[in-house]
């Protein structure tokens, strides 16, 4: 994957490293992302680079892989309106043994090698690229996919057992590799649970004998060919929000600066770049790209993705300093890593620096030595891919050449259907596409909305993007879209009506023939969020716009931070990155996540919408706003009262907080590729820290410092005093550790109660696995009884079920659970306290505005406010453990708490209620908020302008 500033020769690069010459000077720059494969292959035998037409193509590199080492078929063959034809092939590589197949079957077959920062072989979930192939060149990628020929088929008797023989009446004899272990290795890595049948693979159709004898005869499948797929990413800093989308750490990367000008020179286009507000400099983009690519592409091996930097422009430096320039600029670079985990990243042993529109120029030679060397040392290079995908491989290859990019599901079933060889079952179609989907070669989204179609070339989804988020000399000359470019930049929005008439243009009426999906896509993507909108009844409906966050240029000129006493109307918290900054697809995510779960303020008088560059306003309820700008190294969140910050809630403050710092992680997490274990995760990207209320340059108050400051803390630069009870409002109250006066617990008639069901479900919240099994024995079960529900997959559910069983055996009381909980020593008995959680509200105070049934608006405005309480505040409504395990699984990926707390409030509405002939009213929901420690008001103040 080429990457780099604007103007450095990125794109010179790739042509060469195809065959091609160099750009024309009048030619435009790279708009968005131009993907090449299939013009440039690597002979890793004879470590040559292959350019221009070839003796074989990709599809028959693909279909190799179906052959063996050393194995000699005979098969009677009768094409269509021929008489039979007797052919012997015989494939001759090497010797390979049972036992070493058995031992480990890691036979190279000829895939793709990718420059995008993977260039070994193939990984299991990437054939040696990370979407299947990406490298970060000037934003160009190369990727190698080269895979094992193994079969995933048929199980043999001894689990063991690497080679089988598969034999059809009338049909080519052919013997094949199986490993058993490889779709079952896939499934669990693509969490794929359905049983899956390992079939083996039978080669019936003539056309495809055909294919396979071809590529026997040029003896394909005993050369290692690795495919070079060529990423070239735009360097306009427009296109850094959908840059991130396509990154991924199975790419070899390569950062181009211009070589004739010094680290420090100032670069010749001005434009925006996270960490430096002034003039930018190659030093200021280098360590950009660098920090964007190892915090975004992290995998599970340490050094990896590696990054080549390449200097150009060579030819306006003398040549008599061209050497001395070289060193410097080594010297220089080695420097600035060399106290920064980053350098071992960094592939700088080869410095290279060229002229790259002279192709003869021996340095150029030497880029492609080194891409060929890094390839083979990634840690991807070289693992198997399963032969019973091969056919639906040449299937897409087939629809691409025909100008097909993208079919449906629908579509894709019954081409495999159809398949006479052996068609997939219904999961491995899954685990297929999810593996083609994580090597690139395919773009499917396995989400609601989302899983109905296959983008078959990424270039597809590249072309839909840049469409619409792109620079503006790319617009000229078309009126419409300069217009389009020029509202987004000034408003950040832009309406459905202007995407389709764009989308109906002669060019790009393919995207306007798939417009629902591509929409859909790209606000699954937060490259576009649609602002939520209500009719007279609260019920959702669909806006006429998209806000566009990463396209807005607008500068905050609104004084709001600059009004009289927003010092004293304020409180602040910072999220400060662990990284040297932050990327501006994580800023642009960040503001879009804000987007959709609360409105835009807009102010005074002007009613202009308050969003601008990286930064914007928020209304939070009628008298709370919320203020976010995303700085270059940290994120800044103030809320802002209409009267005094000491109206600020904390069970509002700290709910909002949690939920800022789940998406915050969330994001975080989403370009991080992880292939070789799935359940590794990365380290906390953001640190919280308190805020001082100065709008300029505010002090930070570190959250672990706070117990030196007593009641009141003054800033430092500012002298501003603020109140810690006020200040730290953003985190959640402790619990006391002794009980109130008149505590139910301490009460003899309550003791002779049982618990509830509801209850039990409280109490397995407040015990740990552990303590429930120690006071279960208490109780009076036994180890073999309170081994029998271990059965049930989901704690919590276990412990529930643990403690039913208890009560339904001994009959127990809340006394029984005190002297268990005494008598164990497990805690102290004021945790009981919260089993019998707050008495009935009184709501007496316009009682009728409680028994309202909550719309999509309600929901909506109180889905943030529960936090990081789900499971809690769906105990406090009454559902049961099952109704949590189905809805969280559907969040186990995406992580986001206002979707998950919004679901459980649709499910209790629509299905709980129903089920159990009850009425949903906001008088349920209210006395849920004060059950998980929400103070009854900030449902009020929420709703105040609904009731």
């Amino acid at each position: 994957m080429l990457v780099g500033e604007h103007g450095t020769g990125k794109t010179t690069i790739a042509r060469y490293l195809v065959g091609k010459r160099p750009t024309k000077p009048k030619i435009m720059s790279t708009d968005g992302i131009e993907l090449t494969n299939g013009l440039s292959y690597i002979d890793r035998e004879t470590r040559t680079w292959l350019v221009g037409e070839q003796d074989f193509s990709l599809e028959e590199i693909t279909t190799s892989r179906s052959l063996l080492h050393k194995v000699r078929i005979k098969k009677s063959f009768k094409p269509q309106n021929t008489t039979p034809i007797s052919q012997e092939v015989l494939y001759t590589r090497e010797d390979v043994s049972l036992s070493a197949m058995e031992g480990n079957l890691k036979d190279e077959s000829n895939e793709s090698a990718s420059f995008y920062a993977t260039s070994k072989g193939s990984d299991l979930d990437g054939l040696l690229s990370t979407k299947s192939s990406m490298t970060s060149f000037e934003n160009s990628t190369i990727k190698s996919e080269h895979q094992a020929p193994f079969d995933t088929d048929k199980p043999t008797k001894d689990p063991d057992d690497a080679c089988s023989k598969s034999s059809s009446p009338g049909d080519m004899q052919i013997q094949t590799v199986t490993k058993p272990g490889s779709i079952r290795k896939l499934k669990h890595f693509f969490r794929v649970t359905k049983k899956v049948e390992e079939v083996k693979v039978t080669i019936t159709k003539d056309k495809f004998f055909q294919m396979v004898s071809k590529v026997g005869k040029k003896m394909l499948h005993n050369k290692k060919i690795a495919p070079v797929i060529i990423w070239d990413f735009g360097g306009q800093d427009v296109f850094y929000s959908t840059h991130q989308t396509f990154l991924t750490y199975r790419a070899l990367y390569m950062i181009v600066l211009d070589g004739s000008r010094k680290l420090d020179d100032r670069c010749s286009y001005e434009q925006y770049l996270p960490g430096k507000s002034g003039p930018k400099t190659a030093r200021d983009y280098l360590l950009f790209w660098i920090n964007t690519i190892v915090t975004y592409c992290k995998g599970g091996i340490q050094g990896f993705p590696k990054i080549m930097i390449v200097l150009t422009h060579k030819d306006k430096v003398q040549p008599n300093e061209v050497e001395h320039r070289k060193l410097e600029l080594l010297r220089e670079i080695s420097q600035v890593f060399e106290h920064i985990p980053f350098k071992q990243h960094l592939v700088i042993d080869g410095f290279i620096f060229v002229n790259a529109k002279d192709k003869h120029d021996s340095e150029m030679a030497k880029i492609k030595d080194v891409i060929m060397g890094e390839s083979e040392n990634q840690p991807t290079w070289g693992e198997p891919l399963p032969k019973c995908f091969i056919t639906l491989e040449l299937e897409f290859a087939s629809l691409i050449k025909r100008n097909i990019p993208l079919i449906t599901l629908e579509h894709l079933q019954t081409i495999n259907s159809l398949q006479s060889i052996r068609p997939l079952s219904e999961t491995e179609l899954k685990v297929f596409l999810k593996f083609q989907h994580s090597i690139g070669k395919v773009l499917y989204f396995d989400e609601e909305k989302l899983n109905s179609h296959v983008i078959l070339s990424p270039t597809f989804l590249i072309d839909a993007f840049k469409s619409i988020v792109t620079d503006r000399r790319f617009c000229e000359g078309d009126t419409e879209r300069e217009e389009l470019w020029d509202v987004m930049g000034k408003k950040g929005v832009v309406s459905k009506t202007a995407i389709k008439k764009i989308w109906k243009k002669k060019q790009y009426r393919e995207f306007y023939k798939n417009k629902d999906y591509l929409l859909d896509v790209m606000t699954h993507l937060d490259i576009l969020v649609e602002p939520k909108r209500y009719n007279s009844d609260h019920t959702r409906i669909p806006a006429d716009f998209y806000y566009v966050a990463s396209m807005v240029r607008a500068k905050d000129d609104s004084g709001y931070l600059q009004s009289v006493d927003f010092q004293h109307r304020s409180i602040a918290i910072v999220f400060q990155s662990s990284s040297l900054i932050i990327p501006p697809a994580l800023s642009f995510r960040f503001i879009s996540y804000c987007l959709y779960v609360w409105a835009v303020k807009t102010y005074r008088e002007t009613n202009k919408a308050m969003l601008f560059h990286r930064s914007g306003v928020f209304t939070i309820d009628p008298s709370l706003d919320m203020y976010i700008i995303c700085e270059d190294e940290r994120i800044i969140v103030r809320l802002v009262h209409a009267r005094t910050n000491t109206f600020i809630m904390r069970g509002m403050a700290s709910s909002i907080n949690e939920c800022l710092t789940s998406a915050l992680e969330k994001i975080s997490q989403l370009y991080i590729r992880i292939s070789s274990n799935q359940n590794q995760t990365s380290d906390a990207s953001f640190i919280t820290n308190i805020c001082c209320n100065s709008p300029d340059n505010p002090c930070i108050l570190e959250v672990n410092k706070l117990a030196n400051e007593g009641t009141q803390w003054t800033c430092p630069s500012h002298g501003i005093g603020h109140k810690i009870h006020t200040i730290t409002s953003w985190f959640p109250g402790k619990d006391q550790d002794i009980c109130e006066p008149e505590c139910p617990v301490t009460n003899e008639e309550f003791l002779k109660e049982q618990p509830t069901d509801l209850q039990i479900r409280r109490l397995s919240l407040l015990y740990s696995t552990n303590e429930i099994r120690e006071l279960a024995l208490l109780f009076g079960m036994n180890s073999t009884d309170l081994d029998n529900p271990l059965h049930i997959y989901d704690t919590e559910t276990w412990k529930f079920e643990v403690v039913r069983k208890c009560r339904d055996s001994f009959l127990l009381t809340f006394k029984d659970i005190r002297e268990a909980s005494e008598n164990g020593k497990i805690d102290n008995i004021h945790r009981l306290c919260k089993l019998v959680k707050g008495g009935p509200i009184d709501f007496d105070m316009e009682p009728e505005k409680w028994d309202v049934v909550p719309t999509e608006k309600h929901i909506d405005r109180l889905a943030p406010l529960i936090g990081n309480n789900s499971l809690q505040f769906l105990i406090e409504l009454e559902m049961e453990f099952k109704t949590w395990e189905q809805l969280s699984y559907k969040h186990t990926t995406e992580r986001d708490l206002v979707k998950l707390n919004k679901d459980i409030l649709e499910e209790w509405r629509t299905n709980f209620c129903t089920i159990h002939s009850l009425k949903p009213t906001l008088r349920k929901i209210a006395q849920a908020f004060r059950n998980i420690g929400k103070h009854i008001q900030i449902v009020e103040h929420s709703l105040s302008d609904m009731f």
